[in-house]
């Protein structure tokens, strides 16, 4: 037996992420049948991800055993395994984790599998009739003996089913090999963006959820802001499914830019029931978000003399933006909409 091809992709329309390895492998034909199998997926630190379960794709095909002799030529069959193994939220955060780690962003796993051939150990000798011109005391003097076919009454085999069977040298007829085979597996980091986080959705996945407010009718300055912010919010979406947790943050900027007009924001917090010390707080410590945000993206002080170190974002990092980002969203759109603020 031997392997010919893996082809990996994620498994569509499934509840919880599946990645499917389908598997082309060549057995001897008529020696070799393939009955079980099983493994697991590994990842690049040879931690286990998954167990896996496996599906053997041959429709209305026929499977067969045959005994060997000498006059039999031995071919291969091509054979096709789906594999499923299923992945949960944990696993999907552990392998964004190892692609952040990876010079370039692939995800490295490894496929080890067993299979569980059945194959016969069946030794035929085809038997022929000849004319027998020795006589018993010649046969005796070569030290010779003949096999006979003994005739029955009920049983009467026609010539073409005469053979000799032989376990090959034991009574064994049977055996079942396990086979063991490791495979190194690579998605390459455009396929895991493009073809797989969509169907996982790997960028949606958060502790909290919060739902994007509709869109504000009408026209003016914090309507269409927040239309720009409910914009912005769906490239940091994007970021998040890539991996850009730069991108994430560099994205949330239209968002602060909701909050430029002071006046604006205050009279709508003020008309809503804030106190002008509760708007101070908040405007203070969104402010503070702000300023830590943007030190992420721009190496200059406020003073744009002195050049900061570089701060390369974390996934966690970009999540807090994301979050603080979706709620400052929802904080202004709710306001707006139970006062009917109609802006034109």
């Amino acid at each position: 037996m031997r392997i010919d091809k893996i082809n990996v992709m994620p498994v569509q329309n499934s509840i919880n992420p599946e990645l499917l390895f389908e598997i082309e492998f060549f057995v001897r034909r008529d020696f070799e049948i393939p009955v079980d199998i099983t493994g697991s997926v590994l990842s690049d630190e040879n931690r286990k991800i998954a167990n896996i379960y496996g599906l053997m794709h041959m429709p209305n095909q026929t499977f067969e055993l045959a005994a060997e002799h000498r006059r039999r030529r031995e071919g291969e069959e091509k054979r096709v395994i789906k594999l499923i193994a299923s992945l949960n939220q944990k696993v999907l955060d552990y392998i964004e984790t190892l692609r952040i780690k990876d010079r370039k962003g692939d995800v490295n796993l490894t496929l080890d599998i067993f299979i569980k051939l059945v194959v016969p150990n069946t030794m035929i000798s085809p038997l022929t009739i000849a004319k027998i011109n020795l006589g018993r005391d010649e046969l005796e003097h070569q030290n010779k003996s003949l096999v006979a076919y003994e005739h029955s009454g009920e049983v009467t085999p026609s010539y073409n089913n005469m053979w000799i069977l032989s376990g090959d040298g034991s009574p064994i007829f049977i055996k079942i090999i396990d086979y063991n085979f490791k495979n190194q597996i690579v998605i390459r980091s455009s396929d895991w963006i493009h073809d797989y986080c969509p169907i996982y959705q790997t960028g949606r996945f958060s502790v909290f959820e919060y739902l994007l407010p509709d869109y504000i009718e009408g026209s003016g300055s914090i309507e269409e802001r927040l239309n720009e912010s409910i914009n912005a919010i769906k490239k940091m979406e994007e970021s998040l499914i890539r991996g850009d947790w730069n991108g994430v943050i560099e994205d949330s900027r239209v968002v602060w830019e909701l909050l430029r007009n002071q006046d604006e924001i205050k009279d709508l917090l003020k008309r809503d029931g804030y106190t002008e010390p509760a708007f101070d707080d908040l405007n203070e410590c969104l402010k503070k978000l702000f300023e830590f945000s943007s030190k992420f993206i721009h190496r200059l002080d406020k003073e744009k003399k002195k050049t900061m170190p570089e701060i390369r974002a974390s996934k966690e990092d970009a999540y807090l933006i994301y979050a603080v980002s979706m709620n400052i969203i929802n904080l202004i759109s709710k306001k707006m909409q139970r006062l009917n603020l109609k802006i034109s």
